[in-house]
């Protein structure tokens, strides 16, 4: 388990932002194929949860025959991977050598050899950073409605790199329609909606060049 003062704490205006945010717990549940959340939490707390917390994915297993054919073969070994989605202030290595502990203390130290394969610290730029009214108002001028400004997305990238390192504010912006299925099999992206992203990333530079 991660301590608590290890993830950053929401701020009053992004706890007002994730209150302001559409979100149906029923069409979010009915599209995930779930019965519930996590710690069965709902309302503000389930919202919290969805852009504030870390998680844990299993991205695959292998063990066993698996080519052509029949083969009754016992496996001798199994190979898992794994990912942890952080949350500000959170370091992956010291994540790491807590799923050392955690499988350790379970009785698995000595049968499971655990390799780190690559570690992303993450970063949320303050929603009352300058920057992010002017991705707010590119977005609406390109859009042609009042974007959403969300805390933060579930995701990975290189977002401490530039605010960390460079100092620089980082603000994504979505070209994806909420059914998109990204991820997922079947995923797809719509064309109108490439184009107006585009679009609205030559007007943030222009809206940024100006100052």
């Amino acid at each position: 388990m991660y301590k608590r003062q290890e993830v950053r704490e929401f701020t009053s205006e992004e706890l007002d932002s994730i209150s302001r945010e559409p979100f149906d717990e029923q069409e979010f549940k009915r599209q995930y194929g779930v019965d519930k959340f996590v710690n069965d939490s709902r309302g503000i707390e389930a919202r919290k949860a969805l852009v504030g917390m870390p998680t844990c994915n299993i991205a695959g297993l292998v063990a066993g025959y698996v080519g052509q054919g029949a083969k009754t073969v016992l496996p001798s070994t199994a190979m898992a991977k794994i990912d942890f989605r952080l949350v500000p202030d959170m370091d992956p290595t010291r994540q790491f050598e807590r799923l050392i502990n955690h499988l350790n203390n379970y009785g698995f130290g000595g049968d499971i050899d655990i390799k780190f394969i690559h570690g992303e610290s993450s970063s949320r730029t303050p929603i009352n950073q300058p920057f992010v009214k002017q991705v707010e108002e590119a977005a609406t001028e390109t859009f042609g409605t009042e974007p959403i400004i969300s805390v933060s997305s579930s995701g990975t990238g290189p977002m401490h790199s530039f605010v960390k390192m460079l100092g620089a504010p980082c603000v994504s912006v979505g070209s994806t329609s909420i059914y998109a299925r990204i991820h997922s099999p079947n995923e797809f992206a719509r064309i109108d909606l490439l184009n107006k992203a585009t679009k609205c990333m030559a007007a943030i530079i222009e809206k940024f060049g100006k100052q």
